[in-house]
C-alpha cells in the first residue's frame, strides 16, 4: 500500500454509493473500507491500496479493532460516512437507532482517535418536508420530515454538529442518486412499468403526473465529495451542502423522455386518479406479502402523489465551486439508462433488484458477531473436549500437542470457520486443507482424527449459537454457515489424505515436499485472515508465541490489546 497517498475511511463501502466511490478513487487514495458484505461479494477489485474491513458499525469493540488496523497501515485523513439504514415500509425499525444514530456516534468517536482532517456525512433531502408551492429547499432548510428515517437523520446531523468541535464536518444532503444502470429503486420501479411493453401498465402515470423530486448522477456526487476533500482547508468547520441539480423533475417529464427513447415515438400517458392509485398500491402490497415476495410499492407512497420536492442549491455551487454536469441531468441521461436496459437486460435487472431485496441485518453478520464474542470461551471448551480422557482414542495426536500450540490451532481453525461466515465465502477452506493436510499426514495423524477435529469445532459452535435468542428460528441458517462449512473442511482433508495415500510422500520430488511443508504457506493464510478481518488472530493472542513442534515452526508477531 502506498502510504504517500492520503487515506480515507469509507463506511458503507458495499452499498451503491460506496461501491462506486471506492472504484472511482482507488488510484488516488489509500482506502479503508468498512462494510457488512465481503469485498468479493460486492465486486470491488483487490488492490494494494484497498483494505476491506467487515465490521458492523453498531459494534464498538470491532470498530476499535479496525482503528488499530488503520493506524498500523498509515492512518486516514478523511472519513466518508455512507453507512445507513433505510427501508420502504415507513415503519419504525430498531435499525434506524442502532445503525444510523448509534453507529454514526461510533464512527465519530473513532474519527477522534484517528485524528482526521474532515468528516463528510451524506444526509438526505428526503428527510426534509416538501416545501410549499413555488418554494425550494435550501441548505438552511430543517430536517423536519415525520418519518423514522427523517428522525434518525435529524439526530445524526445534531450529533455531527457536536463533534465539529473536535474536527471539521461537512453535511451533504443528497438528491435521488442514480447511475447509468439506474440503481435508484423508485426510478427503477417507474421505468419497469413504463418500459414493460404492457399496453396498460406502460402508460400509467399516477395523479396528474406532477410528482417531482431532484436527481443527481453518481459521477457528479463523487466529484462533489472529491471537491470537499480538495478544498477542505478553506471550508468552514461545519456546513451543510446540497448535492443536486436545481429544481426537480416530474413524473410527466420522466415518462415523456423515457418512453420516447425506448419506444422511438411519443406515447400518451394514462393518468390514474389518486384514490385508484391508493387502492392499487394496497392490492400490490397485499399480494406481495401473501406470496412472500417483497414489493417496493407501498400504500404510503400515495401520500406524495403530485407533490413537488424542489431545491435551490445555488449556495452550495458558490461555496464549493462545483456544479452538476449538464450531460448528467436525468432527462439527458435517460438515453443511457434505456440503452443499458435494452442491451443488457439481465444485468440491468440484477443490479436494481438486489438493491430492493437487500436487508440491513444479515444472519451471517449476527452469527459472526456472536462467534467473535464467544471465541475465547468456545476455544477453551473445544480444548477441554479434546483433552478429556474419554477422548484419548479419538484425538491421540492432538492431545500430545503442547497446550499453547493446541490452543493456537483450535483458534486458527475456529477463525477460519468464522471467516467463511462473515465473508459468505468458503473458498479459503480448500486452500487451508491443502496446506495443513500434508503436515498432519506426515506427523502420523489419521484422516478420521483430523475429520473429527473439524466436526467438533462445528458442533461446539452450533450448540452455542442455537442457545442465543437473536438466532431463534435460525437453525437452518446456522447449519448452513457452520455445519456445512465444517463438513466441507473435513471432506477436503479426507480428499487430501486419499491423494497422499495413493502417492506416498517418499515418491514425491524433494522440491515438492519442501513446498508443501513450508511454514510460509500457513503464514500467508494467517496474514490473509489478519488483513481482511479486524479482530485478527494476532489480536486474539496476547503475546508473541513461538511454537516448534516436530520441526514445524509457527511464529506470530502480535501486540497486546
Amino acid at each position: 500500500m502506498n502510504e504517500i497517498l492520503p487515506g480515507i475511511l469509507v463506511t458503507g463501502a458495499s452499498g451503491f454509493i460506496g461501491r462506486h466511490f471506492v472504484i472511482a478513487v482507488s488510484g488516488k487514495f489509500r482506502l479503508f473500507c468498512i462494510a457488512r458484505r465481503s469485498q468479493k461479494e460486492v465486486g470491488i477489485p483487490h488492490l494494494a491500496n484497498i483494505h476491506w474491513l467487515q465490521v458492523d458499525i453498531a459494534n464498538r469493540k470491532n470498530l476499535l479493532n479496525a482503528v488499530r488496523h488503520i493506524k498500523n497501515h498509515g492512518g486516514v485523513d478523511y472519513v466518508l460516512h455512507l453507512a445507513a439504514y433505510y427501508d420502504f415500509t415507513l415503519k419504525e425499525n430498531p435499525a434506524y437507532e442502532q445503525i444510523n444514530v448509534t453507529g454514526t456516534r461510533h464512527i465519530l468517536e473513532i474519527s477522534k482517535l484517528l485524528g482526521i482532517k474532515r468528516f463528510i456525512f451524506p444526509s438526505s433531502l428526503a428527510a426534509c418536508k416538501f416545501p410549499s408551492h413555488g418554494k425550494g429547499l435550501t441548505e438552511e432548510s430543517p430536517v423536519d420530515a415525520d418519518s423514522p428515517y427523517a428522525r434518525s437523520k435529524r439526530k445524526e446531523e445534531a450529533i455531527i454538529g457536536e463533534y465539529s468541535e473536535f474536527f471539521p464536518c461537512s453535511i451533504v444532503r443528497l438528491a435521488a442518486v442514480y447511475s447509468d444502470w439506474c440503481e435508484y429503486p423508485m426510478l427503477y420501479m417507474l421505468l419497469k412499468y413504463w418500459l414493460s411493453g404492457n399496453k396498460l401498465m406502460s402508460r400509467v402515470v399516477t395523479g396528474r403526473g406532477e410528482s417531482a423530486i431532484p436527481y443527481i448522477h453518481i459521477k457528479d456526487l463523487i466529484k462533489l465529495f472529491l471537491r470537499i476533500i480538495e478544498i477542505s482547508d478553506i471550508l468552514p468547520r461545519l456546513a451543510i451542502y446540497i448535492a443536486s441539480f436545481q429544481g426537480s423533475v416530474s413524473h410527466n417529464e420522466l415518462f415523456e423522455t423515457a418512453t420516447r427513447y425506448y419506444y422511438w415515438h411519443d406515447i400518451k400517458p394514462f393518468q390514474i386518479p389518486k384514490l385508484a392509485t391508493v387502492l392499487g398500491l394496497i392490492i400490490i402490497s397485499f399480494l406481495g406479502r401473501l406470496s412472500g415476495k417483497k414489493t417496493l410499492e407501498q400504500p404510503w407512497m400515495a401520500k406524495y402523489i403530485d407533490k413537488k420536492l424542489s431545491v435551490d442549491a445555488s449556495a452550495t455551487y458558490k461555496a464549493l465551486g462545483w456544479k452538476p454536469t449538464t450531460r448528467y441531468h436525468i432527462l439527458r441521461r435517460l438515453l443511457f439508462l434505456t440503452e443499458k436496459m435494452t442491451r443488457h437486460p439481465n444485468n440491468w435487472t440484477f443490479r436494481n433488484e438486489v438493491l430492493i431485496k437487500k436487508v440491513a441485518f444479515r444472519k451471517s453478520t449476527t452469527i459472526y458477531d456472536i462467534l467473535t464474542e464467544l471465541r475465547e470461551s468456545l476455544v477453551e471448551k473445544i480444548e477441554a473436549e479434546i483433552t478429556n480422557p474419554a477422548n484419548k482414542h479419538r484425538f491421540p495426536n492432538y492431545r500430545e500437542m503442547y497446550s499453547e500450540l493446541l490452543k493456537w490451532y483450535v483458534t486458527l481453525n475456529y477463525q477460519v470457520v468464522a471467516a467463511t461466515v462473515r465473508n459468505r465465502d468458503r473458498s479459503i477452506i480448500p486452500i487451508y486443507a491443502k496446506e495443513i493436510a500434508f503436515k498432519r499426514y506426515m506427523d502420523g495423524y489419521g484422516a478420521k482424527e483430523v475429520r473429527d477435529f473439524w466436526l467438533l469445532i462445528g458442533k461446539t459452535m452450533r450448540e452455542s449459537l442455537l442457545t442465543r435468542p437473536e438466532l431463534k428460528d435460525s437453525k437452518r441458517q446456522v447449519d448452513d454457515y457452520i455445519i456445512l462449512t465444517s463438513q466441507l473442511a473435513a471432506d477436503e482433508f479426507e480428499d487430501a489424505y486419499e491423494i497422499l495415500e495413493n502417492q506416498p510422500p517418499e515418491e514425491l520430488p524433494s522440491t515438492k515436499v519442501a513446498q508443501l511443508t513450508s511454514i510460509e504457506n500457513l503464514k500467508r493464510i494467517v496474514q490473509q485472515l489478519e488483513d481482511v478481518y479486524s479482530d485478527s488472530l494476532s489480536n486474539q493472542l496476547r503475546r508473541e508465541d513461538t511454537f516448534n513442534n516436530h520441526s514445524f515452526l509457527i511464529k506470530l508477531s502480535t501486540q497486546d490489546k
